[in-house]
């Protein structure tokens, strides 16, 4: 029971910083969808590091990574949103270079993360 309050604790603080991310950066003028790269760059980053340092508490791994990354980072987002870039934008070109950025960067942020962990 306690690791699903950890959970929907840590879940909701994400979704609120996702949110307040998003907020943000609807004033920065941009045809690409940057808060859904920003979140799930850190949160790539962040999953790699924290896992790598092989959290010791019980409740670290519920509240940061499942809860907390869980509600910061975003899938079904990102897929509405290149969904949207082909349909409602059509603008072929930045779906490719979305796609890329999110899928090529995030892993590089994994990638920095795993290795900043060892």
């Amino acid at each position: 029971m306690i690791k699903l309050l950890l959970i929907m604790l840590g879940g909701g603080l994400g979704a609120v910083v996702r949110a307040a991310v998003t907020q943000a950066c609807s004033r920065i003028p941009s045809e690409m969808p940057i808060a859904t790269l920003i979140v799930n760059l850190a949160g790539s980053f962040a999953i790699s590091l924290l896992s790598g340092f092989a959290l010791s508490y019980q409740w670290a791994s519920p509240l940061l990574i499942v809860g907390f990354l869980g509600g910061l980072t975003t899938f079904s987002t990102l897929s509405l949103e290149l969904k949207n870039l082909l349909t409602e934008q059509t603008k072929p070109a930045l779906f490719i270079l979305y796609s890329a950025l999110q899928y090529i960067l995030c892993f590089a942020a994994c990638w920095l993360g795993f290795l900043i962990a060892q």
